[in-house]
């Protein structure tokens, strides 16, 4: 028996989900009923909107999606994601290493169940409409897009102007420099 944050289940199998060419695609309650996992790698490549953020989409993600339902009859996912995708400085535009270790709790919430208030407080988990056709890669492409800081950098580095014009990292040394002359 698995034990996971106070919910006991028994060990999970492994499901058959369906592809198609928008990525894997799950029936959530019902892959959250029978305790479904589904261990991926998922090539950076194969997020589009991550791609527009990162300096090389060579490299892959660690995914594993887990389904259950707790004593209370309440279905739950659990997405954990862990890789090194390489991210665009916002300073010299060099790519930057960012560690990622996503784990996120999702409630999932039937059409037309009323959505949880109380339940979720204390933001160790979200919510999330159930659907019957949940595509598991736009489901992982926006956690890590969460997951980014919104202006990546590196600690020390310069901007590629300040390098190609000498005067040093402000824009106002060039200026004092014309005024000189």
């Amino acid at each position: 028996m698995i034990e996971h944050d106070n919910i006991h289940r028994l060990p999970c199998e492994h499901l058959p989900v369906s592809d198609s060419n928008a990525g894997t695609v799950i029936d959530c309650l019902e892959f959250a009923r029978s305790g479904g996992v589904l261990d991926r790698s998922i090539g950076l490549d194969e997020l589009p909107r991550l791609a527009d953020l990162l300096s090389t989409t060579a490299g892959f993600l660690s995914v594993r999606l887990e389904g259950w339902r707790d004593d209370e009859g309440k279905s739950w996912l659990q997405l954990d994601i862990k890789g090194e995708p390489l991210l665009c400085c916002q300073r010299c535009l060099g790519g930057v290493k960012f560690s990622l270790g996503i784990r996120s709790r999702l409630q999932l919430i039937a059409p037309g169940e009323e959505w949880p208030d109380d339940d979720l407080v204390d933001d160790s988990a979200d919510a999330i409409e159930a659907g019957k056709a949940l595509a598991v890669l736009s489901l992982i492409e926006d956690e890590v897009l969460l997951a980014l800081p919104i202006a990546p950098r590196h600690e020390q580095c310069e901007s590629p102007s300040a390098k190609a014009s000498g005067h040093g990292s402000s824009p106002f040394a060039a200026l004092a420099a014309l005024k000189k002359h």
